[in-house]
């Protein structure tokens, strides 16, 4: 499989924007974890969902930049046939 170096890039992009969520979720859940009578809690429950949504936001354009590449070597090898689990 041949990846060009843009889609490359991207997918670098967007792994490592997956990572620094990940890791923004866990500092949040750390705080949450701790006590349970601060008064920013609020803020660090709305902060865990917002890191989630973005790692499934990542996650989910990695996936269609990789299916695009798999398509386009399929059809450079001559293959016409589709992902069945599309």
């Amino acid at each position: 499989m041949v990846v060009d170096m843009e889609t490359f890039t991207e997918m670098a992009v967007h792994l490592k924007l997956a990572s620094d969520a990940i890791l923004k979720t866990a500092r949040h859940l750390a705080v949450i974890s701790e006590t349970t009578d601060r008064p920013d809690l609020d803020e660090h429950w709305s902060g865990t969902l917002d890191s989630l949504m973005s790692t499934n936001t990542e996650v989910t354009v990695m996936e269609k930049l990789l299916r695009a590449v798999l398509e386009a070597n399929r059809e450079e090898n001559g293959c016409s046939q589709k992902d069945p689990t599309q």
